[in-house]
């Protein structure tokens, strides 16, 4: 695996958070731009920004699809930040990184669940919830050429209640100059935020990588009921038969990574769809069938990851071409992808699903067999999970 930039893959997964969440893509790279404007007014050193961008484009990580309301009632609000900020707390991030996340939805004036009120709420949480909030209020807005008077309003209002007056103090500074509009509502604020974004050092090694991958899995695996540890069943049965064709090292890492994230662009598909317990419409089948190309999409964001980008994403490439996103014909398809794709049909076709039971061992086997002859999955790795089951 190359070198990973730390900024570029805090931005990729928040790309995912932000469709895990059935937000618009960017709204965390929003808030991390509204937030560091809010930093750099206030002078704060280099780590102080760093770990507010971090903890900005990482905010929401709690916002699991069981509290996908939890922004409308407090204890889910307050529930969705103590998750998140222990799931940080499993990545290589600095400590500050989840603290900031745990309160960033606490009250100034104390009202609401939380247990902290006024300067006792970290500076960086303090920051990362003016920025989320405003980032709400400002997509209401429509456009930024519309009445701007309202936000600011609004803000004034809850200045003192929700938010530390003199942070609102800052943000409506920064709001009184036209850049601020014109870089906000930008189509290229991923490029503009990469110009303004701390130098972030932290280096992302192979272990530290595996780990984040982790938490994403358990993120999307989440998202249903009917998925429920699908990820982790993937990638058990991948790295069996990788072992079995005796891949080196690097290679079983690389395949466990990428198996882990296989499902990442299925975040962007609604429950609606993958929790139907009857069959689906050509219009919903073409739904589902987009969550490989998502997945490619995401980790393309990521300079370092395209062997992972193409293993992850491809698992639904056939031998014979037919396959989608790309139909990518099968003599391009690399050992790992095949073992992913095989490892991907019998996990699923070994679970519950909305619409049947998990089927057993030997019926899963026969229909994999038949995809096996219809050129479709590779016989050579068929025929070593068969050696590795028995």
């Amino acid at each position: 695996m190359s070198i990973i930039n730390a900024s570029e893959l805090l931005e990729g997964l928040s790309l995912a958070l932000d469709v895990a969440e059935n937000k618009t893509f960017e709204h965390a790279q929003r808030t991390a731009y509204i937030a560091l404007c809010i930093a750099k007014e206030l002078n704060l050193s280099e780590e102080e920004l760093q770990d507010i961008f971090a903890a900005s484009l990482l905010h929401d990580i709690g916002m699991t699809t069981s509290l996908a309301d939890s922004h409308q009632d407090i204890s889910l609000l307050v529930k969705h930040c103590q998750t998140g900020a222990q799931m940080v707390k499993l990545l290589p991030l600095p400590v500050n990184v989840a603290e900031y996340i745990r309160w960033h939805h606490a009250n100034w004036d104390g009202s609401g669940l939380f247990e902290l009120a006024g300067s006792s709420i970290p500076l960086g949480a303090q920051i990362i919830y003016l920025a989320d909030q405003s980032d709400v209020l400002l997509q209401e807005l429509g456009s930024i050429y519309n009445d701007r008077s309202g936000i600011q309003n609004a803000l004034q209002k809850r200045s003192g209640i929700h938010f530390n007056p003199l942070l609102v103090e800052a943000l409506l500074s920064i709001q009184s100059k036209e850049i601020f509009w014109l870089d906000y509502s930008s189509t290229y604020l991923p490029e503009i935020l990469r110009t303004i974004r701390p130098n972030i050092n932290w280096a992302i090694c192979p272990d530290h990588l595996e780990l984040i991958a982790e938490v994403f899995a358990g993120i999307i695996d989440n998202k249903s009921p009917f998925t429920y540890e699908h990820s982790q069943g993937v990638t058990q049965v991948a790295v069996r038969l990788g072992e079995y064709f005796k891949l080196d090292q690097r290679t079983l890492k690389t395949l466990k990574i990428s198996a882990l994230l296989h499902d990442l662009g299925k975040l962007t598909i609604p429950n609606s769809i993958l929790d139907k317990p009857g069959k689906l419409t050509p219009l919903e089948y073409q739904r589902i069938k987009s969550h490989a190309y998502y997945t490619k999409l995401i980790l393309a964001k990521i300079k370092g990851l395209e062997t992972i980008r193409d293993w992850a994403g491809n698992h639904h490439e056939t031998l014979d071409g037919k396959g989608y996103p790309e139909g990518i014909p099968g003599e391009r398809l690399s050992l790992p992808e095949r073992i992913i794709a095989l490892s991907d049909v019998y996990q699923a076709l070994t679970e519950k699903r909305p619409y049947r039971q998990p089927l057993p061992q030997l019926k899963a086997m026969e229909i994999i067999q038949g995809l096996v002859n219809e050129h479709k999955l590779c016989p050579e790795v068929f025929a070593s999970f068969s050696k590795v089951l028995s």
